[in-house]
């Protein structure tokens, strides 16, 4: 799989991108054009254009806040096999996204190696802020009906499916507990199982911004640490969006 094969996944990057900074922006569109400019130019140039000195390859000063994108890929000696989305609030909060289409009958594929390394990497963020003690910004359950495994305090991990509905695309996030409790022991099944269920685009932005989803920021090389070990066990690309608020 190369840079042609990654197309949906940065197509579902740079709308979740958009959706998401309209809390901030009243035309972020610009941001979807500047993801697939850096899309195109690694087409071009390739992994060459990321400097290892320099985490972040762009940087947009806007009128509420400052944007910063780098672009995670740890083999860059090979050709990466996906793209994934990691937006971050500077010293508030953060979000991890990987983006499925349904196939042309209708079934979601999904990688088993990886949705555990999903919640490997949900479970390090957990470990990395001692999340057995409170975080004011996020709402936690009161009741955990299953291990924490299933239920945890900071939902960080999801999945973005695209899914056709009536002739029409339907849009759905879910948390990475919900997708192992319905896959069970399949590699892929039917868009059934999930049509009407999960977060709607406006739901996901939304809940996001409230703290209801997402998790507290970590410390910047903490982040980075994360997110190379990820991408080196994936072979995924981490598109990384960083903000802060003036």
């Amino acid at each position: 799989m190369g840079f042609q094969d990654i197309q949906v996944d940065i197509e579902g990057i740079s709308n979740i991108a958009e959706g998401l900074l309209k809390k901030l922006d009243r035309e972020p569109s610009y941001v979807k054009k500047l993801i697939e400019d850096i899309y195109k130019k690694l087409q071009e140039e390739g992994w060459k254009i990321q400097n290892n000195e320099r985490l972040w390859i762009r940087e947009e000063e806007r009128e509420r806040y400052k944007l910063k994108i780098a672009i995670i890929h740890a083999r860059k000696g090979e050709k990466i096999t996906g793209a994934d989305f990691f937006f971050e609030v500077k010293n508030k909060k953060i979000i991890f996204v990987q983006s499925k289409k349904t196939d042309p009958y209708n079934r979601i594929h999904f990688n088993k190696f990886q949705l555990q390394k999903l919640i490997e990497l949900e479970l390090r963020i957990h470990d990395l802020r001692y999340y057995r003690y409170r975080h004011p910004l996020f709402i936690y359950p009161i009741f955990i009906p299953f291990p924490f495994l299933y239920y945890p305090y900071f939902q960080i991990a999801f999945y973005h499916l695209i899914m056709n509905d009536k002739n029409q695309v339907d849009h759905r996030f879910f948390h990475i507990a919900d997708i192992t409790f319905t896959l069970g022991d399949r590699k892929s099944i039917s868009q059934n199982e999930f049509i009407g269920q999960g977060l709607k685009l406006d739901e996901f932005y939304k809940m996001f911004w409230e703290c209801k989803i997402g998790g507290p920021d970590l410390k910047e090389d903490k982040k980075k640490d994360v997110l190379e070990l990820y991408s080196l066990a994936t072979n995924h690309a981490i598109f990384w969006i960083h903000v802060e608020e003036k």
